[in-house]
């Protein structure tokens, strides 16, 4: 049976997407830290501002790229009839030190993102969990890959940002440094979608 040689192929089926983004907003962020940083609505150690930053002069060259890294994730899913990717909304968030941001998703949206304007190498990551149920019942002994994970993490450097499904929970794990970051909520207007009950794909 050693002998036996068998070709096995794979094939990544049902994925859940997630997007990240590099974007040179550096011009821009002492003007973005210092409104954040004034506000004075503190949720669980976390400062956070209202979330119309959309509204705002200020955030608009962060949501121009939002508005533009969207559209060309929605052109590859062949979403390419879409009339408006409209925000929802947009906040920032500073995390103070020792403090994390419990499981949560994005009700009531299609995708979320968030992008990061201050952050260090202590600083926490944003970890997902894998939507699939029982996905944790099988644990490798050896390394964790992003094959074999239950959980996947993504390090909070400053410049860059994640797309990802608004239903897919997500949370951020007691930090020990201090990072800020931008969030933001979406959905799509237009007749884009298929009406087709089912869609079939043939590997």
């Amino acid at each position: 049976m050693n002998d036996i040689d068998v070709k096995v192929d794979e094939y990544s089926c049902f994925p859940t997407m997630i997007y990240k983004f590099e974007a040179d907003l550096s011009d821009y962020y002492d003007d973005m830290l210092e409104y954040i940083k004034i506000q004075p609505m503190v949720v669980d150690g976390i400062i956070q501002t209202k979330d119309d930053l959309y509204t705002l002069e200020t955030f608009g060259p962060l949501l121009e790229v939002v508005r533009h890294a969207t559209g060309n994730i929605l052109k590859n899913l062949q979403y390419d009839d879409y009339k408006e990717i409209e925000i929802t909304g947009m906040w920032g968030n500073h995390m103070q030190e020792g403090r994390s941001h419990p499981p949560h998703t994005h009700s009531n949206n299609v995708m979320s993102g968030v992008y990061y304007i201050e952050s260090s190498k202590d600083a926490s990551s944003i970890q997902f969990f894998d939507p699939k149920p029982q996905a944790s019942v099988l644990k490798p002994k050896g390394n964790a890959t992003w094959q074999n994970s239950s959980m996947l993490q993504f390090r909070s450097d400053v410049g860059t940002g994640l797309i990802f499904p608004s239903w897919l929970q997500h949370w951020v794990p007691p930090t020990s440094a201090g990072r800020t970051s931008i969030s933001w909520n979406c959905i799509i207007r237009g007749d884009y979608g298929s009406r087709e009950e089912y869609q079939y794909a043939y590997l």
